[in-house]
C-alpha cells in the first residue's frame, strides 16, 4: 500500500477526501489513435495506428465508471485522440448503444466529437442530427493560416476539404463550435483571422495554441507573448463590435470569471478554486486498448521517466478507484497536488485558475510540481487580462454582458 505524506493516509482512501465527491465530468474516449492528416503541431505518438476500440471496451469502461460510482447527473462522452470519424457512423451507432444500456439509468449522457472536418458527408450529418452529437471542427481560419499547418499525409492542403465539410453540416443544420490552434503567423493578423470565422457563421470559437507536448516540442509564441496580447485584444474588440458573435472560449471564460469567480471544492480540511485537470477522475481518459489515465488527457499515449506512460490500469483488469492504490497513482497525484500547492503560494491568478495544466507544466517545467507556464500565460492569464482592461476602460459592463 502507497503511503503519500501529504495526506497521512493510504490513496486507496484519497476518493473520500473530497467535497463534493469525486465525479467525472468528461468521459474520452479513443475510438482509435489513427488521423487521416498530419497536423505540423500534433502531440500524438500514434496516429498511424489504426487500431479501434472494442464495443467490449466501451462497455467495460461504462461498467467501471457506473460501479465506481464517478457518474453523476451528467455525463459528457468525448470522443477524441485521433479523428473519430476516420470510423464508420455504424461504429458509433452501437458504441452509443452499449453506453446507454450501461449508464442511461444513472446518469444523462452526451457525445461529443472534435473532427477535422475532411470526412464528414451528409450519412455523417444524418447521425449527428439523430443523436444531438455535439460537434466541434478543427481549422484554423482562412486557407494560408490552415494550410501551413494542417496537411495530408501527402502533404497537401485540408483547408478545401474541411469547407467542404462545413457545407455540409450546414446544408442539414447541424450546429457545431471551432477550434482554431493559433501560431505565430496567426498573431499579426487578427482581423484577417477573426473575418474568416465571421464569414463562416462560427458563433463559438475556442482559440489553442501550439502547445509544447508530446512529439511537438517547442510552441512558435515563445518571444511573441506581446503579439498574443495584442491578437487577444483585437479579436475582443471584434467580438464585442460584432455583438459577440463569435464567442471566443477564453474570452468568454475569462469575463465568467469576474463575474462569478470559480466554484471550489474541499480537500484535507482547505477549499481549493476548482480545476478538472488537477481533481482525479473529473477528465477520465481511456484508449483504445482499455488502458485509462485520469488528469490532463494529453497524457495518453506519452511517456515520461518518472512516470512510465501515465496508464494506471486497464478496465479488463480493475476499476479506476482501484487504481489509486497503486504506486502509478501515488507518485502522478503527489506531484500533481504538490504543483497545486506550489501555485497557491506563488501565483497571483490562481483564484481564477486552480493550479494550471499538469501536462504543460510536465512538458514546459519538467515537472509536475512547477507552476507558472506559457499555457498559464496564453489560455489563462492573457485573456484574463484583456477582459479586465476592456472593463476598465468601460463606463459600465453591458457592452461585455450581452
Amino acid at each position: 500500500m502507497v503511503e503519500v505524506e501529504q495526506l497521512g493516509q493510504p490513496v486507496s482512501l484519497l476518493a473520500a477526501a473530497f467535497t463534493p465527491a469525486l465525479r467525472t465530468r468528461l468521459l474520452i474516449l479513443q475510438g482509435t489513435p489513427f488521423c487521416n492528416i498530419d497536423c505540423r503541431y500534433c502531440y500524438l505518438p500514434e496516429r498511424n495506428n489504426k487500431s479501434r476500440m472494442s464495443l467490449q471496451t466501451v462497455r467495460r469502461a461504462a461498467q467501471r465508471l457506473r460501479d465506481d460510482g464517478l457518474a453523476g447527473d451528467e455525463l459528457t462522452v468525448v470522443w477524441h485522440a485521433g479523428e473519430p470519424l476516420v470510423l464508420p457512423p455504424s461504429y458509433y451507432e452501437a458504441a452509443f448503444g452499449v453506453l446507454a444500456e450501461e449508464l442511461g439509468a444513472c446518469t444523462r449522457l452526451t457525445h461529443s466529437m472534435q473532427s477535422n472536418a475532411t470526412l464528414i458527408d451528409d450519412a455523417w450529418c444524418r447521425f449527428f442530427r439523430r443523436h444531438a452529437v455535439a460537434v466541434g471542427i478543427s481549422v484554423d481560419g482562412p486557407a494560408p493560416l490552415h494550410d501551413a499547418q494542417r496537411r495530408t499525409r501527402s502533404g497537401g492542403p485540408t483547408h478545401a476539404a474541411v469547407q467542404r465539410g462545413i457545407g455540409r453540416l450546414r446544408a442539414h443544420g447541424v450546429p457545431f463550435h471551432a477550434i482554431a490552434v493559433l501560431t505565430h503567423d496567426a498573431l499579426h493578423q487578427p482581423d484577417v483571422f477573426f473575418d474568416w470565422f465571421e464569414a463562416e457563421g462560427v458563433h463559438d470559437l475556442g482559440c489553442n495554441f501550439d502547445e509544447a507536448e508530446g512529439l511537438h516540442a517547442g510552441s512558435s509564441l515563445e518571444g511573441h507573448e506581446d503579439a498574443h496580447a495584442a491578437f487577444l485584444a483585437r479579436v475582443l474588440e471584434r467580438s464585442l463590435a460584432a455583438g459577440g458573435a463569435p464567442v471566443v472560449r477564453e474570452l468568454a471564460q475569462a469575463l465568467g470569471i469576474v463575474a462569478r469567480g470559480l466554484p471550489s471544492y474541499r480537500y484535507q480540511g482547505q477549499v481549493w478554486p476548482d480545476n478538472a485537470q488537477v481533481l482525479p477522475w473529473a477528465l477520465l481518459t481511456v484508449a483504445h486498448d482499455g488502458d485509462f489515465s485520469t488528469f490532463s488527457p494529453e497524457f495518453l499515449g506519452q511517456r515520461w521517466p518518472a512516470y512510465a506512460d501515465f496508464v494506471l490500469g486497464n478496465v479488463h483488469r480493475g476499476g479506476f478507484l482501484d487504481s489509486m492504490a497503486s504506486d502509478a497513482f501515488g507518485r502522478l497525484w503527489r506531484d500533481i497536488h504538490a504543483g497545486v500547492q506550489a501555485c497557491a503560494r506563488h501565483c497571483a491568478h490562481f483564484a481564477y485558475c486552480g493550479g494550471g495544466s499538469p501536462v504543460n507544466k510536465l512538458y514546459e517545467r519538467g515537472s509536475l510540481a512547477a507552476t507558472e507556464t506559457l499555457y498559464c500565460r496564453t489560455m489563462v492569464q492573457r485573456p484574463f487580462h484583456a477582459v479586465l482592461q476592456r472593463l476598465e476602460h468601460e463606463q459600465q459592463a453591458e457592452p461585455l454582458t450581452r
